[in-house]
């Protein structure tokens, strides 16, 4: 331990410090990308069911 520089401690510990951001990062995020792709499949379901009332329109006129 004594052998180490303290310069090597510094880049030691912002390591340690940059990984425990990234897996709070990546566990917040989590929530977040759930909501919008509960969002999206909304939306999507809401496209389909309009295209379906335009098929049936466009197949009731031909």
């Amino acid at each position: 331990m004594e052998m180490i520089p303290w310069f090597a401690w510094i880049a030691i510990v912002a390591i340690i410090v940059w990984g425990m951001v990234m897996i709070f990062g990546k566990s917040s995020n989590m929530s977040k990308y759930a909501d919008r792709d509960e969002e999206w499949q909304r939306d999507i379901d809401s496209l389909r069911r309009r295209i379906e009332d335009l098929e049936a329109q466009l197949y009731r006129r031909g």
